[in-house]
């Protein structure tokens, strides 16, 4: 998908019980607005391969998809519980995520995403706070 050249950061929170597990990562991609709705792509590399990376927004839901070493899709709509599929190397998982809150400011060449949502595991769900920064270039 051909767009424009941003810098996105990922800043993720994930809390279990009294676990807590902070990463954060940047990566070049490409943006790109086709009314109304936002797409973002890149790649990233991990340890069993390359994932190519699709994030769509508007300001009332996103998803991400990703597709190579780890196949997935998730669709996150504020106050909705949804169902979302994980294909990886171990196999094939089916999560429940219950997103709490949702929120994308837009201000001038710079976009945040906010996100919080349940990873629905069992008797305890894993709490995530997502912070998505994309700065154009």
């Amino acid at each position: 998908m051909a767009g424009n050249s941003c810098k996105i950061t990922l800043r993720s929170i994930q809390k279990m019980g009294g676990d807590k597990e902070v990463s954060e990562e940047s990566y070049l991609g490409s943006f790109m607005d086709r009314g109304g709705k936002k797409y973002l792509t890149y790649r990233r590399t991990t340890e069993d391969g390359v994932i190519e990376c699709l994030m769509a927004f508007d300001r009332k839901s996103f998803s991400m998809t990703q597709k190579g070493a780890l196949n997935s899709k998730i669709e996150l709509v504020p106050g909705k519980k949804t169902l979302n599929k994980y294909t990886t190397p171990l196999g094939n998982l089916s999560l429940e995520i219950f997103t709490r809150h949702y929120q994308v400011i837009e201000e001038g060449n710079n976009i945040a995403i906010g996100i919080e949502y349940d990873i629905v595991t069992g008797a305890d769900a894993i709490q995530t706070s997502m912070e998505i920064n994309v700065k154009n270039m």
